[in-house]
């Protein structure tokens, strides 16, 4: 049984927690990926695309020819990303339709499994839709 001052001492540190707009952090965060797949479609080793989770909910990454910002959360299993945004350059066809297919797989992500350096993000059907490596895996 917990006594009465330590249950006040509890509700009073929880309280203070949740007014102070601390919030616990992201288990994806100051991670950096590099997509490997995109809907079953192999992202090419030369393409210089990558995503990064920022600390307070910050994503930022580069789609091969535009840099990319978003919102995200994730925690314990789940994810929500969105919406992308993006610079405006342009860039070959191939490259910009990959582009999208990247921010449109992170705004659909809905769960995601991480295993140590891979991480598959899945839509709301359970469907993969993204693979990713981390490039700051030690």
């Amino acid at each position: 049984m917990i006594g009465p001052y330590r249950t006040r001492t509890l509700v009073l540190t929880a309280c203070a927690w949740l007014l102070s707009g601390a919030l616990p952090a992201s288990p994806l965060q100051g991670s950096e990926w590099k997509p490997l797949r995109i809907d079953d479609i192999g992202v090419p080793d030369e393409t210089v695309a990558f995503v990064q989770f920022r600390s307070k909910g910050r994503l930022v990454g580069h789609g091969g020819c535009n840099r990319l910002f978003a919102e995200y959360d994730a925690n314990a299993g789940n994810i929500f990303v969105g919406p992308v945004a993006a610079s405006r350059m342009a860039c070959a066809e191939s490259v910009m339709q990959r582009e999208v297919a990247l921010a449109q797989a992170l705004e659909n992500a809905r769960t995601y499994l991480r295993q140590q350096a891979q991480l598959v993000l899945f839509d709301a059907a359970g469907k993969p839709i993204l693979e990713m490596r981390q490039t700051d895996w030690d």
